[in-house]
């Protein structure tokens, strides 16, 4: 079997731990029908009193003994989650997120030390209580050693006791958040010792296949993760804003006069780690705790004493300026100010102490924001809170690459944006971390654009890709959303997912994984021709067709895009027919490039047909050209079915026309794409103010829509990151695996760019000066070995080797 490293050696009490991955078996048609993978020889297993769908929070241990050294191989899952231990350290938390078809396992080597050693998983079923991208069967753990070590480790083999974890209750929250409910421990029963552990385990049916009949059985079927593990780092970030003597509701607002500042000082010391903090008995404080960053992590607090104590802990993205307990769409202010604003009443977790020593909490899913509102409330003995942090969770994305230009503003803008990205990529890229956690079509293809320029970790991307390919069991067109619970329906975002497989293939191009989502691109688009009218246009299109939030439509759907003719809609299966046409010219079938390349022009020749208003010399977003949009223009200008003169024209209207529906955060995205494909960097740094403007309004990530914004962090907001270095700059793949770079800077009024971006065989390097005129470049550019491609500049066009190259256009 073959193991591939993706984290070095970690040293814990003397065993040695490297997390690798297992290959997928192929054909992958065989999973389930035959076992192909060492974890299919362990047993799922669960307590022998709970019954599948019954909540439960559980321990599994194991204690082992070894009279020599040991290395092995062992693959872990549960349903839904685990967090499993070795000798008291956790190592691994899972499984990563994904459906029941390719349910995710993974797999580390470990060397053992002689001696004596327990290994624990706490696992936990808790139903609809978690978040809403959670997909689940029943509750279930399973663990496979491979060698030696098979007997003692795997379930079904050795000897697991479970016991049940008590103290845990969950509270569906008003309104319902898709993250998860609202949970409370009660350490009195959660740390009671009368729980005992069950000498033995229940098997989780079905045991075996049916013999002969090739019938899939109907639970797990098991797939190699091949990502790494996600971020678990504990911090104390930020500074107490405010104390405040008794509860803080959602209807008080903090006032100046109500804050405690003798007591803020001690505060502060508790939350970065200098000291301990004492609240007496019969005491109710609330305290406002600024991280003054976005943070997704568990909240983590130790106590002492203070016996049915308890302490509340809610986060949230931002205060309010009016009270909010039912709606988050309202009007939030300056992010950076607190006075006379409210803390929203929607999610809080709680924790009441047994009165004993050391007593550490946990919240069972991480949750996100800036602010938290901690209220601590006791009883008759005084409570010792020893310590609080936060334990910051994510996926292990940094940022590789450089970007600094002459203006500050957009220099200042770069840390902003990557922590959207950050804190927006997980298990898989999420929308946003505070509302919905979900993989949303559009908003990953932007989110995957971003992590190209900024790193050369590509599996998030990859790992998206093959999730939405997955989905198509559903419809037999991509989901808007997945893996979820309850998936969504977007004609338009499945279209979406095609532009996404081809900026794979052109950013990264890895051959075998492409191959294997073709079948899945090409039935989307078969699907999807059921659709077509006698005219040749898409209409009636399922599910939500949505495109922006754009103020003046419905839902974000644009005139007649959810059942009538919508340009937009067409224009955009238009440009994933093009795009997939490309993808089958490299990889695929020669017949079917020409097949889409002829349904695309045909199209093409409709939409002119019927949307091109010659008076305004601007597309229609509907038939009766009653409704303009830039989002019609701009997809126009970018599949090309307007002759080189219209166009212009149409440019010229899209930069001009003060009437036209406007794109907003997400859509914007297309927008600059098409000032990039006419040189005019120059409007995309003017568009640039409204995200000058989020930074001045305090935010710490961008919004999801301009305000009232539900959401202040969403992935999509983000961006303008791509367009730094692929529009300013103008570094773009010119052929597919990037084996072609091609540098056309379109600078506005930049003076000098310096770029440092992540390539498939190293980096690309280059520093650009450009005159005050924009007349002349200068450019000293470094690419990577084995590599080529041409320097654009105007009407000039140089030829880029390997190495060193100095280019002067004067």
């Amino acid at each position: 079997m073959m193991q591939l490293k993706l984290q070095k050696w970690i040293r814990m009490n003397k065993i040695y731990i490297e997390r690798i991955i297992v290959p997928p078996v192929e054909p992958e048609a065989d999973g389930n029908l035959t076992r192909l993978y060492d974890i299919e020889k362990a047993c799922w297993i669960w307590h022998p009193e709970f019954k599948a769908g019954q909540e439960a929070i559980l321990l599994f241990r194991n204690i082992f003994s070894i009279n020599s050294s040991l290395e092995t191989i062992i693959h872990v899952s549960a349903d839904q989650r685990y967090e499993l231990y070795l000798d008291g350290e956790l190592i691994s938390c899972g499984p990563d997120r994904c459906d029941l078809f390719h349910w995710s396992f993974a797999s580390y080597k470990i060397t053992f030390t002689p001696g004596k050693h327990i290994m624990e998983a706490l696992v936990y079923w808790i139903g609809e209580h978690a978040p809403v991208a959670q997909v689940s069967i029943r509750g279930g753990f399973i663990l496979s050693a491979e060698g030696a070590m098979e007997p003692l480790l795997t379930t079904g083999k050795s000897l697991w006791k479970v016991r049940e974890i008590c103290g845990w209750t969950f509270t569906k929250d008003q309104p319902p958040f898709f993250t998860g409910s609202s949970q409370s421990i009660d350490g009195r029963l959660y740390f009671c010792k009368k729980t005992k552990f069950f000498e033995s385990v229940v098997i989780v049916p079905p045991l075996e296949n049916s013999p002969g009949a090739s019938i899939i059985r109907s639970s797990w079927r098991l797939y190699p993760s091949y990502l790494p593990d996600q971020m678990n780092k504990s911090c104390h970030p930020g500074r107490i804003r405010t104390v405040i003597k008794g509860d803080f509701s959602a209807k008080m607002p903090i006032e100046t006069s109500a804050i405690r500042k003798k007591d803020i000082q001690q505060w502060q010391n508790l939350i970065t780690g200098f000291s301990s903090l004492c609240i007496p008995s019969w005491t109710t404080v609330s305290v406002l705790w600024d991280l003054e960053e976005y943070y997704c992590g568990y909240f983590q607090i130790q106590l002492s004493k203070g016996k049915d104590a308890m302490v509340i802990s809610r986060w949230t993205e931002s205060l309010y300026e009016k009270p909010v307990t039912d709606n988050p769409n309202s009007f939030k202010g300056n992010r950076n100010e607190i006075e006379g604003k409210f803390f929203p009443d929607l999610i809080g977790d709680r924790f009441i102490n047994d009165g004993g020593k050391n007593r550490k909490y946990r919240t069972y899913w991480w949750r996100s924001g800036r602010y938290i509102l901690l209220t601590v409330k006791t009883q008759k003995e005084p409570l010792i809170i020893e310590e609080i942090s936060i334990c910051e969770s994510r996926y292990p994305l940094e940022n590789e690459s450089k970007f600094i230009t002459s203006s500050q503003r957009i220099n200042r803008l770069l840390p902003f944006l990557f922590r959207g990205i950050q804190m927006c990529a997980h298990e898989t890229y999420i929308d946003c971390p505070h509302y919905e956690q979900l993989m949303y079509v559009g908003d990953t293809r932007l989110q995957a654009l971003v992590t190209y320029v900024t790193t050369h970790d590509s599996r998030l991307v990859e790992r998206a890709l093959e999730l939405f390919n997955w989905s198509r069991w559903i419809w037999g067109i991509v989901a808007e959303h997945y893996p979820s619970r309850i998936p969504q329906l977007s004609a338009t975002y499945a279209m979406i997912w095609i532009l996404m497989l081809h900026d794979y293939v052109f950013w990264r191009g890895k051959d075998t994984f492409i191959k294997k989502q073709l079948p899945g691109m090409r039935g989307n688009i078969e699907m999807l021709l059921g659709f077509l009218n006698n005219d040749g246009l898409i209409e009636k299109l399922p599910g939500w067709s949505f495109i922006d939030w754009v103020p003046e439509w419905n839902g974000g759907m644009p005139p007649d895009g959810n059942k009538g003719v919508s340009s937009i809609n067409n224009l955009f299966f238009l440009l994933a027919l093009q795009n997939a046409a490309e993808i089958e010219e490299v990889y695929g079938d020669y017949f079917l490039m020409q097949r889409y390349r002829l349904l695309a022009s045909n199209i093409g020749k409709c939409i002119f047909q019927k949307f091109w208003n010659n008076e305004r010399k601007l597309v229609s977003d509907n038939i009766k050209h009653t409704s303009f949009s830039e989002h019609a223009q701009c997809l126009a200008l970018l599949t090309g079915i307007l002759p080189k003169n219209l166009a212009s024209l149409c440019f010229e209207s899209l930069i001009t026309e003060p009437l036209l529906h406007r794109a907003t955060i997400y859509f914007s995205f297309y927008l600059f794409e098409t000032f990039k494909k006419f040189n005019r960097g120059d409007l995309i740094i003017e568009r640039l103010k409204f995200w000058d403007g989020l930074l001045k309004n305090g935010l710490k990530t961008p919004l999801e829509a301009p305000e009232p914004s539900r959401s202040d962090c969403h992935g999509w907001g983000s961006h303008p990151l791509f367009h730094f270095y692929t529009s300013l700059a103008g570094i773009r793949p010119g052929k597919p695996g990037f084996s072609q770079i091609i540098i056309a800077p379109s600078p506005g009024n930049l003076r000098y760019i310096k770029v440092k971006m992540p390539h498939p065989k190293g980096w690309i390097k280059s520093t650009m000066k450009f005159d005050k005129h924009q007349m002349f470049c200068n450019a000293e550019i470094e690419l990577p070995n084995d590599t080529s491609g041409f320097f654009q500049w105007k009407e000039k066009q140089l030829n880029l080797l390997p190495g060193k190259n100095i280019i002067t256009t004067k």
